[in-house]
């Protein structure tokens, strides 16, 4: 396989791997907040991710290469922002 398309396929994982964690965040920030449609729905989206990323790791495996994981980056654990853009956009519905 191409070099550089070998390790832009590793760095692609790692950004999958990174949403999933970053969405996995999300879920627990909501599910703190007892907001579980949100929280079920930021879970669905990690498991997307996740599942992005296990496509890619498999299509390197079958093809004889190994995947290297390089380390992920701490995801942001506060989403009050989000909660206020999400309150104010509900309150403009009810108008």
């Amino acid at each position: 396989m191409d070099k550089k398309l070998y390790e832009e396929l590793n760095n692609q994982i790692k950004k999958e791997l990174y949403s999933a964690y970053l969405y996995l965040s999300m879920a627990s920030y909501f599910d703190f907040l007892n907001l579980e449609g949100f929280a079920h729905w930021m879970k669905v989206q990690a498991k997307e991710e996740f599942g992005h990323a296990m496509r890619i790791y498999e299509f390197l495996n079958d093809r004889g290469e190994r995947v290297i994981f390089d380390e992920i980056e701490k995801p942001t654990s506060d989403f009050s922002h989000l909660l206020m853009f999400l309150k104010r956009r509900l309150n403009m519905r009810k108008k």
